[in-house]
């Protein structure tokens, strides 16, 4: 696109679109966003920039998002807490010391709850409507592992709550 002083002002000068998964992540399509923008780029340079299109639509400004945005609060449900982890850095606490949660996706039947929000129950977390299946996590001063072999070690009584109740 042309630069201009204002935000997304200039015209464009090539695009395209990509179809994003359901199930897409932050990093997935940052590589895929990454591999068509620099094929974009070489060939709209070889063919000449000619005239640049107007842009189309209001300017949105996306805040950054920070570590909080990133906690994961098991009243809201299944679904939304998996596009969290999609994102990517999301975290919880266990027993006072953070857990990243790394991979997760909703368990089938999502939209039934299977107790107090924050739960571990048959591998996975009970949130505000359904259950979010954990796939892989990260202790505090640990590598990532599957959940799990977490689980196993961890050794979580009957009840015991990620976010420590919160």
């Amino acid at each position: 696109m042309a630069v201009e002083e204002g935000l997304d002002t200039g015209g464009v000068y090539a695009r395209r679109e990509l179809a994003i998964r359901r199930t897409s992540t932050a990093d997935e399509l940052r590589a895929q966003l990454t591999a068509v923008g620099a094929e974009l780029l070489v060939a709209t340079l070889r063919a000449g920039l000619g005239t640049p299109e107007p842009q189309q639509g209001e300017a949105t400004y996306a805040a950054k998002i920070g570590p909080d945005d990133l906690r994961l609060e098991w009243s809201r449900p299944a679904i939304e807490l998996d596009r969290v982890v999609r994102v990517g850095g999301a975290w919880t606490t266990f027993r006072g010391k953070r857990l990243k949660v790394l991979a997760a996706r909703p368990a089938a039947g999502a939209g039934r709850s299977d107790g107090v929000p924050g739960t571990l129950v048959d591998g996975g977390v009970s949130t505000g409507d359904g259950v979010l299946e954990l796939l892989r996590v990260q202790p505090e001063g640990k590598g990532a592992q599957d959940a799990a072999a977490w689980r196993n070690g961890a050794r979580p009584s009957p009840g015991e709550r990620l976010g420590d109740g919160e």
